[in-house]
This record gives C-alpha cells, structure tokens and sequence, in this order.
C-alpha cells in the first residue's frame, strides 16, 4: 500500500490503544477531557484575543515573520489556530484529533520550522490560554 492511501496514524502505527497509552503518559484523564469542554464556550468566546495576541508575540521574532511571509499566509494561519485551539477544548482525543495534531507537525516539518521555534510557540500559546482562563476563573470566583 502506497503512503498516500494512509493516514498519518496508519503510517505511524498508531492505534486506539497506543492514543489512551499516549493519554496516560501525559496523565491526561477523561475527566481532564471533560474539564477541558467545560471550557469550551469560554474559548469561544475569545478565541479572537487569544490568536491576537499569540501572532502579535510570534510575528515580532524575525525568523518567524519570515517563515509566515505574507498577510495572506498570516491570515491562514490565524483560522488554522482557532481551529487547533477549539479542538483543544472538544473534549475528544480519538484517532481523528490524533490525525490533525500529526498532520499539524508534519506540516511544521515539511515548511522547515525548527523544533526550537515550534516548542517555543506552544510555551507561549500554552501561557496565554492559562493566563485568559485563569482571568475567567478569578472572575467566576468573584461573583
């Protein structure tokens, strides 16, 4: 069977069992999936600020507006993350959210992102998500 007839799972030899193998390595739980889409309509709802202001930060490094180029690029870019980042919140890790994630770094790969910039990015996309949730909670608390 050619490469092109499969999946990046079914390439990778990644099962259902290997993604809840994955799972428990990261400590991620059901009930972490379900905190997670708890979330959901909060992220929703500022899905904009939070992509805002992730490419605000990326874009001011160089190599990185270098790498996306142009506005239009930008652009693609910007739905692409809201896409990610809502999939974060669904609530789903199946064979399909597996797929998207590989596809998503294969696509990293094959553009010439270093690993450097790309596990710099998710640092940074990862504090900026905590730091709107954590405002959401705060002010949840407060009334």
């Amino acid at each position: 069977m050619r490469r092109t007839d499969q999946t990046l799972l079914e390439q990778m030899k990644i099962s259902d069992l290997e993604i809840l193998n994955r799972m428990n390595l990261l400590g991620l739980t059901r009930d972490d999936l379900k905190r997670l889409q708890s979330n959901q309509q909060f992220m929703e709802d500022n899905i904009d600020l939070i992509v805002e202001e992730f490419y605000e930060s990326q874009t001011e490094i160089d190599d990185i507006a270098l790498l996306i180029g142009d506005s239009e690029t930008l652009q693609r870019l910007k739905a692409s993350l809201r896409r990610y980042i809502l999939e974060l919140f669904s609530g789903y890790c199946d064979s399909e959210y597996a797929n998207n994630r590989l596809r998503i770094g294969m696509v990293h790969k094959r553009i010439g992102v270093e690993p450097k910039l790309y596990l710099a990015a998710i640092v940074l996309l990862k504090k900026i998500v905590f730091k709107r949730l954590k405002q959401f909670i705060e002010n949840k608390e407060n009334f």
